[in-house]
């Protein structure tokens, strides 16, 4: 809704700005018509490079300070998310040794998910905090393991596109599959296994 206000805003002040624009130059025409056409063209064009240059650089000033805020931004965005990739592979790490229960977990897990929960409320985006929120509405309830595993490839996605990064060409579980030494072929299965069980 915001963002339908936001575009709504600026093509009325679009529309206000050209019209502004057209009573200016109507103004000059009729200022101009008995001045020599050389001088009055002149003129116009003089006008018209003035309007153009403050509307230009109040856009360009506009976009610098959007700029700023969001490097600003994402740096903490990244080092928020950057510790969640840490809890992560930690998860993977001990998995793989044959941790099983508890010993899975990383030491002060639940303080990490309540620090890390807050930080994402400020900083991350919304498609950040819907996953978030899928993983661990997944992660508490009676889903398998696969399916909490397989909502994290899409915690990561989103988690790159808030920083700014495309995720053209990477197919799903694709991310995921960069920790496990299968890749997303292991996860694939994974997933299927997971599925027939369910069924």
């Amino acid at each position: 809704m915001k963002n339908k206000l936001s575009i709504a805003f600026g093509f009325l002040l679009i529309a206000i700005a050209g019209y502004i624009i057209y009573e200016i130059f109507s103004w000059l025409g009729e200022a101009v018509k008995d001045v020599n056409p050389s001088v009055g063209a002149a003129l116009v064009a003089g006008t018209a490079t003035v309007i153009s240059s403050v509307f230009i650089a109040s856009y360009n000033s506009r976009k610098a300070k959007e700029k700023t805020a969001f490097e600003a931004h994402r740096e903490k965005k990244a080092e928020t998310y950057n510790e969640f990739m840490d809890v992560v592979i930690q998860l993977m790490r001990n998995t793989k040794q044959g941790k099983e229960g508890d010993d899975v977990l990383p030491e002060n897990i639940e303080e990490f998910f309540y620090n890390f929960t807050s930080k994402i409320m400020v900083y991350g985006g919304p498609g950040v905090v819907k996953a978030y929120s899928n993983w661990r509405a997944a992660s508490a309830s009676d889903e398998s393991a696969t399916q909490s595993l397989l909502l994290v490839d899409s915690l990561f996605r989103e988690m790159r596109l808030d920083l700014g990064e495309s995720n053209k060409g990477i197919e799903a579980n694709e991310l995921l599959g960069l920790f496990i030494i299968g890749g997303k072929t292991e996860i694939a299965a994974m997933a299927n296994k997971a599925i027939k069980a369910d069924s």
